[in-house]
């Protein structure tokens, strides 16, 4: 009988830098238009060239990044058109995944859901804003979670690489939603009553304001073409 399949390091660490880099797309560390150097991010990861050409390659082929040149990177410039196309593809995926979430939670995934959104309620009150902005990723991947639907999981995150580096221009905007009358809230009341189209119809408000903000800022945040910055 054949042993297990022991995975080379090199792949090992090639994957663990991507999905460092797919974090820090998707919570907004780099902006559109900015160029990422294979060089300096090695050095900044503490890791070869390889793992990093690896990494930056599978997002190049999943729309997260754009090739330069052989050396270089660079995040996305979204376009008006491609991110109302985008929003309108979150809408309908994670409204699906919140009604399947609304049917299958359980009162433990709700009580860690509620936790996570008083967490990001908590540092929106205090101005931390980058802090807020993790919560809220943490508050809708628990929600993708409970749909316990990974094919449509992985498809939404694709969309947030998308417009992830876009939300850096909505820190300023400190309150998209009145704190009572967030839409988080009408999402966890839809779970406990495992109302599905309430849930649905609650993350699509929340995505809904979202977008709105963002395609107000879109030109301010394109026009804002940062330098390299890896710091």
């Amino acid at each position: 009988m054949a042993g297990p399949v022991n995975t080379p390091p090199e792949e090992s660490v090639a994957a663990q830098v991507h999905q460092r880099l797919r974090l820090a797309l998707m919570r907004s560390r780099f902006r559109p238009g900015e160029k990422l150097k294979l060089r300096n991010l090695a050095e900044e990861m503490g890791v070869s060239s390889m793992p990093v050409r690896a990494a930056l390659s599978r997002l190049v082929s999943e729309g997260a990044l754009e090739q330069l040149d052989r050396r270089s990177v660079r995040v996305p410039i979204l376009s008006d058109a491609r991110l109302r196309e985008v929003v309108e593809l979150r809408m309908d995926l994670e409204g699906k995944a919140a009604s399947r979430a609304a049917e299958r939670a359980t009162p433990s995934e709700i009580e860690a859901i509620e936790a996570i959104h008083a967490e990001m309620s908590g540092d929106r009150i205090s101005g931390r804003m980058e802090a807020m902005m993790v919560a809220n990723e943490r508050f809708h991947r628990a929600l993708w979670s409970m749909a316990e639907m990974p094919v449509l999981y992985r498809i939404i995150e694709g969309l947030w690489l998308q417009c992830g580096p876009l939300s850096a221009g909505l820190k300023e905007v400190r309150f998209l939603h009145q704190p009572e009358e967030h839409p988080h809230h009408e999402v966890i009341r839809a779970l406990r009553q495992h109302d599905g189209a309430l849930a649905r119809l609650a993350i699509q408000r929340d995505i809904s304001v979202y977008a709105d903000a963002l395609l107000r800022r879109l030109p301010a945040i394109n026009a804002a073409r940062p330098k390299l910055d890896i710091a």
